[in-house]
């Protein structure tokens, strides 16, 4: 399916295509992008929901690409319909340009228009953008049709800017991950990376290994990544990074980086390097490659003080000087009429409860060993 649509500014001339998602066509807008990132691939959406239709939409000003999406269609049993979601979207943060809110409000209008006025259906948006951004991103969501979600927790996550050199960076850690670095550093660590399946399997020995100790089963979403990886290309592969003592794995890391934005996707420690601060080591290494890859931010997934204490020290001691910890947005959606008001909120409530029961399950597993 394809469908060109005409959008008219006041002075300039938006269209935009939707159509079922291309890898190659996709893949190659996304190099065009600085808010690229892993959740807006084809693969990671074929790999967390295999029932969605995954489609794309691309904004244009004249021949210009200034926007684009990439969608989930997960249709709700029973009752013969469908929520729309995208997550980290869409993108509007073109390459060597600033932020384009107009690019974002043509493709919100957009958005809305196929899939609630025309399909009638619920659409739910998690942009990539914080509080600290502004609020008036918030008010554009709302102008074109949009209502703020209020979340039942408010996510929050760390980010460590990568802009000034290194050695700056080094100086701007907190004073005792730094020093549990250099205490790494002379451990005779030896570090493996890359994106082999080979690598993501000795990954996955220590993950394993971790949860063991903390007595967790494994979660779905590492199976969601894992089956992600074979399918993305080479360049968005995600990177997998062991330290290895005695050739044997201590501790271990996923990231992704794509876009100007890199994201800590797993980490784990084995019992091996509780003692040896490979972690430490790792997260360094992992800095330092995403400066090679021209990443601006380091974004650590995720911070929680009251639930993690122990990984949120360890977020903020990396962060340091370096970063700060911020709010998400939030969720925005859409729908038409109270009907499917109803259903998005019970898909909503059916969505938590699941999670509840699952890491109830995975706690399960993880008692059973």
């Amino acid at each position: 399916m394809a469908l060109a649509r005409r959008m008219v500014g006041s002075s300039n001339e938006f269209s935009y295509l939707l159509a079922s998602a291309e890898e190659d066509r996709w893949y190659h807008v996304l190099d065009d992008f600085q808010d690229a990132n892993i959740f807006q691939t084809i693969a990671f959406c074929r790999a967390k929901t295999p029932s969605a239709r995954i489609e794309q939409l691309i904004v244009r000003r004249g021949p210009d690409v200034i926007a684009a999406a990439l969608v989930r269609i997960v249709p709700i049993p029973l009752i013969r319909t469908s929520i729309a979601y995208i997550l980290w979207g869409p993108l509007f943060h073109r390459r060597e340009v600033a932020r384009d809110a107009l690019a974002l409000a043509y493709a919100l209008k957009a958005l809305r228009h196929e899939y609630v006025v025309k399909r009638r259906i619920g659409l739910r948006i998690a942009p990539l953008l914080t509080r600290e951004d502004g609020m008036e991103w918030s008010s554009l969501f709302c102008e074109q049709g949009y209502r703020f979600v209020p979340p039942r927790v408010h996510k929050r996550t760390i980010v460590v800017e990568l802009h000034p050199p290194v050695e700056q960076l080094r100086r701007g850690l907190d004073q005792k991950w730094r020093n549990c670095l250099n205490r790494a550093e002379r451990n005779d660590l030896v570090i493996r990376e890359g994106d082999d399946e080979a690598l993501f399997e000795l990954f996955l020995e220590v993950y394993r290994e971790m949860l063991t100790r903390k007595r967790l089963g494994e979660p779905g979403d590492i199976r969601s990544f894992k089956a992600a990886q074979t399918a993305l290309p080479n360049r968005f592969k995600l990177r997998a990074f062991v330290a290895l003592e005695e050739g044997q794995p201590a501790a271990g890391a996923i990231c992704s980086a794509i876009g100007e934005r890199g994201v800590y996707v797993f980490g784990a420690t084995g019992t091996r390097g509780m003692s040896n601060k490979a972690s430490y080591l790792l997260q360094w290494r992992i800095v330092q490659w995403l400066k090679e890859q021209q990443c601006t931010v380091y974004d650590l997934h995720g911070s929680n003080a009251d639930a993690n204490p122990g990984v949120y020290s360890f977020k903020m001691g990396l962060c340091g000087r370096n970063g700060r910890e911020v709010e998400m947005l939030g969720h925005f959606e859409a729908f038409d009429g109270v009907s499917m008001k109803i259903v998005m909120k019970v898909a909503d409530g059916a969505n938590n409860s699941y999670k509840t029961l699952k890491g109830f399950y995975e706690r399960f597993q993880g008692f059973q060993g």
